[in-house]
Formats: C-alpha cells, sequence, structure tokens
C-alpha cells in the first residue's frame, strides 16, 4: 500500500463519522504528500541529469589544443574547448577554409584555428 492509498483509507473512515475538521487535515495532508510525490519525481530525474553529465565528464579528453574529445569516440570528433568549458556544451568544430587554409571553427563562439595547428 502506498501512501495515496492509505490517506484514502483514513478518509473513508473520517467521512463515516462525519468529522470535517479532521476531514480537511486529511486532505492537507494528501496535498502534501502529492507535493512529496512531485518533488520526489522531479529531485530523481535531477540526479538522473546530474549523473549523465558526470559520466560524459569522465570521458571528455582535454588536448593541448583549443579542442576536445570523447575518449570513447571512435571518430574521433573535436569538439570546442571554450564552449565545453564555459557552459559544458559539447559543440562540434566545423572544417571551413579560409584564404585557402583549412581551419576548424566553432559556430557558438567562433573560435578559429588552423587544422595544420593540431597536427
Amino acid at each position: 500500500m502506498n501512501i495515496l492509498d492509505g490517506v484514502k483509507n483514513i478518509s473513508k473512515i473520517v467521512k463515516q463519522y462525519n468529522d470535517l475538521e479532521l476531514n480537511q487535515q486529511i486532505i492537507d495532508l494528501t496535498q502534501q504528500a502529492l507535493d512529496l510525490i512531485n518533488e520526489n519525481v522531479r529531485l530523481t530525474q535531477e540526479n538522473e541529469e546530474l549523473k549523465r553529465a558526470n559520466d560524459l565528464e569522465s570521458k571528455i579528453e582535454r588536448h593541448d589544443k583549443p579542442f576536445v574529445t570523447i575518449s570513447d569516440d571512435d571518430k574521433s570528433i573535436k569538439y570546442c574547448a571554450t564552449c565545453w568549458g564555459k557552459d559544458k556544451q559539447l559543440i562540434q568544430l566545423h572544417q571551413r577554409y579560409y584564404n585557402g587554409t583549412e581551419c576548424l571553427e566553432c559556430n557558438i563562439c567562433k573560435l578559429r584555428f588552423s587544422k595544420k595547428d593540431i597536427q
């Protein structure tokens, strides 16, 4: 039996005695129980999000150059180190050409560096 089932059972008994004050207390307790259940759900979701973030943080590999990679990523995708350090956002760096030079650039913070600088 969960909390709400118990409250419902007590509420039925209280109604038989026609005690309005006690009935109001049961209603208040029911609302408090619902609030606690909702808070528990919210905290459980928040906890799962923190676990995922922590798991991702443990997989981040930092480099001397301005990018990060994920340790178990077979493709070795390069992500912006600035966006990761500032907001914990994994923003993939994109290949661009400027004046004939191959560069990697972040679309968010506009970090840009020559691809030959990271080899």
